[in-house]
């Protein structure tokens, strides 16, 4: 009975062996130190001592994850272990539920090698965008839970499908767009069953934040806010360079890369030949980069108005689907960026528009990509060797970024006090979350696209009222967002403040140099 067991899931089952096995053996490697990540330990922190989502405490995403993870924090005590956990268990949820739906139009070994792809890329990442320790989990959540409603409305249950999305973008606004295709094939005699589906998640969500006293002021001032941040120039470099906006030198980069990928699919599917695999093994490891599949949404387009009449109700559905839930990143998937979100869409997509008798050939050459990028990943997880550890949790990083860090957490532990406010720019959570200090709720970031977004008079006048006891300046490069230094390429207003209202303590780290200030006695 087991032997039967076995043989006939083996390939669900050694998809969840995979997850669990890349978690126990890179724990704690996941995520960035610096950037991001531990915004997510640290707001839901903040929530359970007492503090505001969007009232006291400054947040541009959907509150659903810094709820929900704030309330994993109270039950099973403010740890990095929970969110890792927490993000296992997602991951193996996105996982099975990637599975399910390619066996909707795919052999099962089919679908094994697609969720394969979503391992090497995405599980495997060792950077901010993963899914152990992500840079949001409003999108690891978000993806879970839009994946599961697509799965309910291919299956035509539209009240889970209703119910599952609006946790979706309770979680992260982007998948709003998914929300007309969901009316336009749901059956319209039971419309008032999906209405209240859709609005019991809602209350479940953000009712705990009215009775928190957030109003409407404090919603309309976030929405604001992030409409001032989406009109600033330095967010549209970031975009830019993240390849998330279309930019006319993007064409010849689709052609390279769709050129890089049609000629060992084309060996694959005219030389039908194991030898070549090993050669086609090593092509990848050097030619493949993040941008390989750069064209993929812009080429599902295409095909898809093409062969449109061909296509089965459920294929016209998950591409449909695709093509609304990647619209912030149509131009471009990358798999260094949000793209690794969004492979198994695409992946899904384009095999069911492409003629069966390339589908193999392509599925080959997807998986031997998948090979190559998850050897890179696993050296760049090998490479975090520098344990960072307190109380709050255990974290790896590279010598780099590890070693003065960790020499700046036992700084802060030793020679302040716990309750003293220590701020560190343009960024780095990491200190206050794992030294268990606060920052400044409002301005725990001053990264170029918020010092464009608030102003530097802002800022100051808030540093004049909060006075915090400690303020951190690193020189970590923020050029991904145009400018590199703070205090020296932007920010120069906000550090003549500080050199004039707080004494140099000491400088930590080498290359990468954290220069501690204390408020200076009045």
């Amino acid at each position: 009975m087991e032997k039967a067991f076995v043989k006939k899931y083996w390939q669900i089952i050694l998809i969840n062996l995979l997850i669990i096995l890349i978690f126990i053996t890179g724990y704690g490697r996941f995520g960035n130190i610096i950037f991001d990540s531990f915004r997510e330990a640290y707001i839901p922190e903040q929530i359970i001592q007492g503090q505001v989502l969007y009232k006291n405490i400054f947040n541009i995403y959907a509150p659903f994850s810094y709820l929900f993870n704030a309330l994993l924090f109270k039950i099973f005590g403010t740890k990095l272990s929970v969110l890792y956990i927490a993000g296992l268990f997602f991951t193996l949820g996105i996982s099975n539920i990637i599975y399910l739906i390619s066996n909707f139009f795919f052999e099962k070994i089919y679908s094994f090698f697609i969720v394969f792809f979503f391992i090497c890329t995405s599980v495997l990442s060792a950077n901010v965008f993963n899914c152990f320790f992500p840079y949001s989990y409003g999108m690891l959540y978000g993806l879970f839970f839009v994946l599961t409603s697509i799965y309910f409305a291919l299956h035509k249950k539209f009240t889970p499908a209703f119910f599952m999305y609006s946790f979706a973008i309770c979680s992260k606004y982007e998948f709003l767009m998914i929300l007309p295709l969901l009316f336009f094939i749901a059956e319209k005699k039971h419309i008032w069953k999906y209405i209240l589906a859709l609005i019991f998640p809602l209350l479940i969500t953000y009712l705990p934040l009215l009775l928190q006293g957030v109003g409407l002021k404090n919603l309309i001032l976030s929405f604001q806010i992030i409409l001032e941040m989406s009109a600033t120039k330095t967010l549209y470099w970031f975009y830019s360079v993240m390849g998330l906006v279309f930019r006319i030198e993007l064409i010849p980069i689709y052609i390279e890369n769709l050129i890089k990928f049609t000629i060992p699919t084309a060996a694959v599917h005219y030389l039908k030949h194991w030898i070549i695999y090993p050669f086609l093994l090593l092509y990848s490891y050097f030619i493949f980069t993040p941008e390989i599949l750069i064209y993929a949404f812009p080429l599902i387009l295409v095909i898809f108005l093409i062969r449109l009449s061909n296509l089965s109700r459920n294929e016209k559905i998950f591409v449909a689907a695709t093509l609304l839930i990647s619209l912030k990143i149509f131009f471009a998937l990358t798999l260094l960026s949000y793209g690794i979100y969004f492979t198994p869409f695409a992946i899904i997509s384009l095999l069911i528009l492409l003629p069966k008798s390339i589908r193999k050939s392509v599925l080959s050459i997807l998986v031997i990509f998948a090979i190559s990028f998850g050897l890179k990943n696993i050296q760049d997880l090998s490479s975090k060797k520098i344990k960072i550890s307190t109380a709050l949790g255990t974290f790896y990083e590279t010598p780099y970024k590890g070693n003065p860090i960790k020499t700046l957490i036992e700084y802060v532990i030793t020679n302040t006090n716990p309750k003293d406010k220590i701020l560190v720019y343009p960024e780095c959570l990491a200190v206050n979350f794992l030294a268990n200090r606060k920052t400044d709720d409002k301005f725990y970031s001053l990264i170029p696209l918020y010092v464009e977004t608030f102003g530097e008079d802002t800022i100051i006048k808030r540093l004049e009222i909060t006075q915090p006891e400690y303020i951190i300046i690193n020189n970590y490069d923020t050029s991904i967002y145009y400018f590199s230094y703070f205090g020296i390429d932007y920010a120069q207003k906000i550090f003549d403040y500080i050199l004039k209202h707080y004494d140099k303590q000491t400088n930590i780290g080498k290359g990468l140099i954290f220069t501690v200030y204390k408020k200076k006695n009045s």
